[in-house]
């Protein structure tokens, strides 16, 4: 089945590569003010990279940009910080590698985004068996497991799955911090992984909450004892927690230490100066007050700052549009999860023992995490971005999907909730794929 699901998840990447290289060609780039990373004009530019560019540029637009920019110099700018190390970091070991065997035909910047977009199709692929093995893992269905990797592979978020972003990196740490965590909670890799995952992206943090829960489980259900169980949660606290300190330990040193050795070229110098961006080591008065907190913590400053992140700040007449983009999969999630916990709170608690409970139904957890997130993404979010960090954080949305789909796609009717859903998701990959590779807002 492994093999299956790999073909599947391969031929989906295939599709949106594909769709990326017709509507970025057919259709004009729309013109926005918005971040663009310096290109290097001492950089020589041969045929490959012309060919590169040719057949991948559509996926190096918004949030891209920054990656691709970080991965090619690194936390150049302070804006940059917003965007969490792993992804570029790996991107950056693949490139440089890559760059070193082939540098009389490839320039870096090329490099980073073959690397990115290769890179995402490969974790693409794996994040889909992992998926496939968590769903069968709690519910023991084939057919279910299976409808639900179909449904991955053509996900509403997908040109973000295969663009330069660290959706895919993110949804596949995630699942096998789930997929460990209801299996057998191996301490050390649950640890490792949720700290490759905190390091992959901000809500990362949210997953803490897998290992604690499936902890006081196996403690609650007498499978351990208590010294063990408040060892394996503390040193998970702490272990999971050491990337994401030593990133913002490096923050610190670039943005707070005042004349820090930069070697930046002059075309990130210029487009610093152009932006008005704040640059590493070069900390004037006044600039980057998240340095002088007790605590200094760059993420919180530089969302609220550079993006107006905030409780209900998104809530503004012109955003409309991106409220009704983002309106399926919040209805969808929300109402599923609230239904599913009336449900439970109805027709389960009165009747079966907490232990009981506890043992036979480990959605719970899941249900408990989807709800909040998207609840987060309600009220503090930029809201069009639900749609990507909810496919790429969840299983819930995929096993809810699968609910209302038919056992076989042949019985699959339009005018059914399973019509609805395979509308949602194929008009969301053909429309966002379009948008995105054009630097129409799909963000």
């Amino acid at each position: 089945m492994a093999e299956k699901v790999t073909k599947l998840a391969l031929a989906s990447r295939i599709i949106v590569l594909i769709l990326q290289l017709l509507a970025n060609k057919l259709l004009p780039d729309h013109q926005t003010d918005v971040f663009r990373a310096p290109f290097n004009p001492a950089n020589k530019v041969t045929w490959l990279d012309k060919t590169i560019n040719f057949c991948l540029n559509g996926f190096r637009h918004w949030d891209a940009e920054y990656f691709l920019h970080i991965a090619e110099h690194g936390y150049t700018y302070e804006n940059t910080l917003a965007f969490y190390p792993l992804y570029p970091m790996v991107v950056k070991s693949g490139a440089h590698l890559l760059h070193t065997m082939l540098a009389d035909f490839m320039n870096m910047r090329s490099c980073c985004l073959l690397v990115g977009v290769v890179l995402n199709v490969a974790l693409f692929c794996k994040a889909a068996n992992i998926l496939y093995a968590l769903t069968q893992r709690i519910f023991n269905d084939l057919n279910k497991s299976w409808n639900v990797a179909l449904l991955f592979c053509f996900n509403p978020a997908s040109i973000f799955f295969t663009a330069a972003y660290s959706e895919t990196l993110f949804c596949l740490l995630s699942l096998y911090v789930m997929l460990e965590c209801s299996t057998q909670i191996r301490a050390v890799r649950s640890t490792f992984a949720l700290a490759l995952n905190i390091a992959a992206r901000s809500n990362g943090l949210v997953n803490m909450g897998f290992p604690f829960y499936f902890i006081v489980r196996k403690f609650i259900l007498k499978r351990s004892s208590l010294l063990s169980s408040l060892l394996k949660m503390a040193l998970c606290l702490l272990f999971s927690l050491i990337p994401l300190t030593f990133f913002n330990f490096y923050a610190f040193q670039l943005f707070c230490v005042s004349d820090k050795a930069t070697n930046h070229t002059e075309a990130i110098l210029n487009y610093g100066r152009q932006k008005n961006y704040v640059l590493s080591g070069y900390r004037y008065a006044e600039q980057s007050p998240w340095c002088d907190e007790r605590f200094p913590f760059p993420y919180s400053y530089i969302q609220s700052h550079y993006w107006k992140v905030g409780f209900l700040r998104y809530y503004e007449l012109k955003q409309i549009p991106n409220f009704m983009l983002a309106l399926p999969i919040l209805i969808f999630l929300f109402w599923h999860c609230v239904k599913y916990l009336r449900d439970f709170q109805k027709n389960l608690l009165p009747k079966y023992p907490l232990l009981h409970l506890l043992k036979e139904y480990k959605t719970l957890p899941f249900i408990l995490h989807a709800l909040a997130l998207t609840v987060f993404c309600i009220f503090f979010v930029h809201i069009q971005i639900s749609t990507r960090l909810l496919c790429s954080a969840t299983p819930c949305v995929y096993w809810f999907a699968s609910d209302h789909m038919p056992k076989s796609l042949d019985k699959l009717q339009l005018r059914s909730k399973a019509g609805l859903i395979f509308l949602w998701f194929a008009s969301y990959v053909l429309v966002g794929t379009t948008m995105f590779s054009n630097n129409l807002p799909w963000t």
